[in-house]
């Protein structure tokens, strides 16, 4: 198991806390209104949940960094499959043209948009939710002309 030796090592941190404050397991189940089996159990590095793993810290009084000071390798399982992958490419450099260019100072349609990215044109209809999610959260306005759409950025609050 890939985190076996960080749990295991968490639990020993965890177990050396409790016994520092000459608490049992019993009185952390007790303050938890978790089971003395599962403070056993995270003890052990067996794990669990997130939630029983911050009310025993709550317990302990001991902030959750303070128990990792070493880094843990962050080496996904799996690798991203190649159409997530193409997913968040795209929604990268959507950013990038809505948070750091001044590509929607003017007007664009999605045509101008999927030119700008280099997309299939196919995707007009993805594109066009995408910026409507920008709208929704003030990132992007939009002003209709006929059957079309242009998105811009909003007027900052110095323009007013």
């Amino acid at each position: 198991m890939l985190n076996k030796s960080v749990l295991k090592e968490l639990g020993e941190k965890i177990r050396l806390r409790r016994e520092s404050l000459a608490y049992s397991q019993n009185d952390v189940a007790d303050m938890t209104g978790v089971t003395t089996v599962t403070v056993l159990s995270l003890e052990k590095g067996r794990g669990t949940t997130l939630n029983n793993f911050l009310l025993i810290c709550r317990a302990l009084q001991i902030q959750p960094r303070d128990l990792f000071e070493s880094d843990i390798e962050l080496t996904p399982l799996f690798a991203l499959p190649p159409e997530s992958q193409k997913r968040v490419e795209k929604n990268q450099k959507l950013d990038y043209l809505v948070y750091e260019s001044d590509f929607f100072e003017t007007p664009r349609r999605v045509s101008d948009v999927i030119k700008e990215l280099d997309a299939d044109k196919a995707d007009s209809n993805k594109y066009s939710v995408y910026l409507t999610g920008y709208c929704k959260e003030g990132d992007l306005d939009y002003i209709k002309e006929g059957n079309y759409k242009k998105y811009l950025k909003p007027p900052s609050e110095s323009e007013f």
